[in-house]
C-alpha cells in the first residue's frame, strides 16, 4: 500500500502527468522564473522571520492564467464586507505594547499573506483586506490565497486554501480594542491619531472616536460569544456555514438564537470553482442562472456584511428588495475573473522533481480506482466543466457534521415572522436556515438588477443550466426539502497537492497520509506553518505547529 501511496502521490504532485511538457518541464511555465514560477510585480511581501519557524527571504507566484493586475485587483476587490471602521482598523495598537496591529510581523502570525502599498491599496493591508466606504472588511482572496515556503522560497497560489487562524484574528481584535479602552495611556494615543486635525473641534472629534470604539469592540465581544465552539477551528479551517448561519440569526432574531459552529472545514480552492455545476463541500449551490452570485453574495453575509431586513406583508411585496453592502457587481466581476483561474502545477525550478516512472504508475492506479469521482481535467482546455459527483454522508461514511448542521438547521424568523417570501409565502416561527439566507440574498439582489442581468448573461454563454445531481444521495422531497445537503462533493484534483490539509474537514494532513488506509493516518497533526513536505505533500511536521488538529 506504501509503494502505491507514493506512486498517487508523485501524480498529483505533478497535478497529473497530463500537466507536464513533453521535456519535463511544466507547461505554461513563464521564463521569468524558471518552469512553473515568476516574480513579477504583485506587491507581495514576506519577511525572514514569519513566526512558528517559518521564513522566505524570495516570493514567487506560479502561472496561474492571471496578470498582476489582475491578481491584485482581487487581493482588494470589495465585495461589500465591513469588518470594523477603517479608522479603528489603522488606528488600533497590538493588545500588549505599542506596535501597530496592522504591522505586517504582527500579522503574519494570523497567517494573513502580506502586501506592500500600491493601486487599490493604498494603506498596504494584507491579502484579502478591501475597503468599503469608510470601513474595511474581508474579500475572498482571505481564505482563498495561500502560500507554501520551501528552502527559504515562498511560493504564493492564487485561488488556494489559506493557513489562516480567522478565529485567533477576530478573538486578537477585541483583545487590542479591550485593551485600549483599559489602558489610559493606550487610549490616549489612539484617539491622538483618530482624531487628528485642527485644534478647533478636537474635542468633539476625540469623543466621537472613543465611542466608536465602544460601539466597536461591543459588537465583536457579542460576535465571538456567540461564535465560541468547543471545537476550535485553529488554523486552515473555518466553520463558514455555521458562522453565517449566526449571521442571519443575528439579522433576523437576534444573537441570543445562536447556533454553535463546531464543524470546521478546510478552505476549498477556488480554480474552476465557476465551472462547477454544483459548488460547497456538500454540493447544496447550484452555479446555473444566479447562483454563483447568490452563493458569493451570502458569503458576504457571513463576513461582515450589513443587510437591512424589512418584514412586507403585503403579496405585492414578494420583490421588494433589502438594501445592504452586498457589491453584487463586484462579486459578478471577480466570478468572471475566476474563470481564467489555473490551477497550479508543481514548481520544479523550487521544489524537487517528480519521479516521472513513479508518476506513471500512478496515472494507471488513478484511471483505475480513482476517475470515476475525480475526472481528469486539461487546466488550459477553455471549455473544460465539471459535473459534481454527491455521495451521502450515509455512503461514504466521513465526518457527517459539517453537511447535517446546515440540512438540519431550522431557526426562528424573528421579526419576519408572518412576513411575504419571495416565492408569495408567508414565514412561520421558524424556517429552515437555507430559507432564511436565501431570503436575504435574494431580497438583497433585487436592489442590484444590472447585476443579476449581468450574472445571468454569463451563465447562458457559459451554458451553466440547471441539472440534476450524479451521484449516490438522498433527493430532496416535499417532506425533506434539504436531504440532499447530508451529503459531500468528489471535485476533480487537478492542484491538489496545493491544497492540505485534505478531505472536506481537513482531518488528513498530507497527500501521502491521504493514500494510506484509514487506521494507518495520523490522529492528530500540526497545521498553520508555511513550511511544505514535498515528499508527503502537506504542510511540515518539523518543530512546533501553532495548533494541533486532533482527529478523535
Amino acid at each position: 500500500m506504501k509503494r502505491i501511496s507514493w506512486s498517487v502521490c508523485q501524480l498529483l504532485r505533478a497535478g497529473g502527468i497530463w500537466a507536464c511538457d513533453d521535456d519535463g518541464g511544466v507547461a505554461g511555465a513563464a521564463d521569468a522564473g524558471g518552469p512553473g514560477a515568476v516574480i513579477d510585480e504583485r506587491g507581495g511581501l514576506v519577511l525572514a522571520d514569519e513566526g512558528f519557524g517559518d521564513g522566505a527571504s524570495r516570493l514567487v507566484y506560479l502561472e496561474q492564467g492571471w496578470n498582476p493586475a489582475e491578481t491584485q485587483w482581487f487581493y482588494h476587490a470589495d465585495q461589500g464586507s465591513t469588518l470594523l471602521p477603517r479608522c479603528v482598523l489603522l488606528n488600533l495598537e497590538q493588545p500588549t505594547g505599542q506596535g501597530r496591529f496592522l504591522d505586517p510581523a504582527y500579522l503574519v502570525r494570523f497567517r494573513f499573506l502580506n502586501q506592500r502599498p500600491g493601486p487599490g491599496n493604498v494603506h498596504g493591508l494584507p491579502v484579502g483586506f478591501a475597503e468599503h466606504g469608510d470601513h474595511i472588511g474581508l474579500t475572498c482572496a482571505a481564505c482563498h490565497t495561500s502560500q507554501i515556503e520551501y528552502g527559504g522560497v515562498a511560493v504564493r497560489i492564487d485561488g488556494g486554501a489559506a493557513a489562516l487562524d480567522m478565529d485567533g484574528f477576530l478573538e486578537a481584535l477585541q483583545a487590542a480594542m479591550e485593551a485600549t479602552l483599559a489602558d489610559e495611556a493606550k487610549l490616549g494615543r489612539y484617539l491622538d491619531d483618530a482624531a487628528e486635525g485642527p485644534p478647533p473641534g478636537m474635542d468633539a472629534r476625540r469623543a466621537d472616536a472613543k465611542a466608536e470604539l465602544e460601539a466597536t469592540v461591543a459588537w465583536f465581544q457579542d460576535y465571538n460569544r456567540v461564535n465560541d465552539s468547543a471545537t476550535k477551528e485553529g488554523f486552515a479551517r473555518i466553520d463558514a456555514v455555521g458562522r453565517i448561519v449566526n449571521q442571519v440569526i443575528r439579522l433576523t432574531s437576534g444573537s441570543e438564537n445562536s447556533v454553535e459552529p463546531n464543524a470546521p472545514n478546510s478552505l476549498p480552492v477556488l480554480w474552476d470553482a465557476p465551472r462547477h455545476d454544483y459548488v460547497q463541500w456538500s454540493g447544496f449551490s447550484t452555479n446555473a442562472g444566479i447562483g454563483s452570485l447568490a452563493r458569493n453574495a451570502g458569503e458576504v453575509v457571513g463576513v461582515f456584511g450589513q443587510v437591512k431586513v424589512e418584514a412586507w406583508q403585503d403579496e405585492l411585496e414578494t420583490l421588494r428588495p433589502y438594501f445592504s453592502s452586498i457589491e453584487a457587481q463586484h462579486l459578478t466581476d471577480m466570478e468572471a475573473q475566476l474563470w481564467r483561474l489555473q490551477s497550479p502545477v508543481w514548481p520544479e525550478d523550487v521544489l524537487p522533481p517528480i519521479d516521472r516512472a513513479l508518476a506513471e504508475r500512478g496515472a494507471a492506479i488513478y484511471q483505475r480506482e480513482c476517475v470515476d469521482c475525480h475526472a481528469i481535467m486539461d487546466r488550459a482546455d477553455e471549455a473544460r466543466r465539471v459535473r459534481a459527483q454527491v455521495y451521502g454522508v450515509d455512503v461514504i461514511g466521513t465526518d457527517p457534521l459539517a453537511a447535517v448542521n446546515f440540512a438540519d438547521a431550522v431557526i426562528p424568523t424573528g421579526l419576519l415572522e408572518g412576513s411575504v417570501t419571495p416565492e408569495g409565502g408567508r414565514f412561520g416561527p421558524e424556517a429552515p436556515a437555507s430559507a432564511l439566507l436565501g431570503t436575504l440574498v435574494i431580497r438583497s439582489l433585487f436592489a442590484q438588477p444590472t447585476a443579476l442581468t449581468a450574472v445571468s448573461l454569463y451563465a447562458n454563454r457559459y451554458g451553466l443550466e440547471d441539472q440534476e445531481k450524479q451521484g449516490d444521495f438522498t433527493p430532496d422531497s416535499e417532506g425533506a426539502p434539504t436531504a440532499s445537503y447530508k451529503a459531500y462533493k468528489a471535485r476533480p484534483l487537478n492542484g491538489v497537492w496545493a491544497s492540505a490539509p485534505y478531505l472536506h474537514n481537513g482531518s488528513v494532513p498530507s497527500l501521502y497520509d491521504l493514500l494510506l488506509p484509514v487506521d494507518q493516518r495520523p490522529v492528530t497533526f500540526k497545521v498553520g506553518r508555511w513550511a511544505f513536505d514535498p515528499v508527503k505533500v502537506g504542510p511540515s511536521q518539523d518543530g512546533d505547529g501553532p495548533f494541533v488538529v486532533d482527529t478523535r
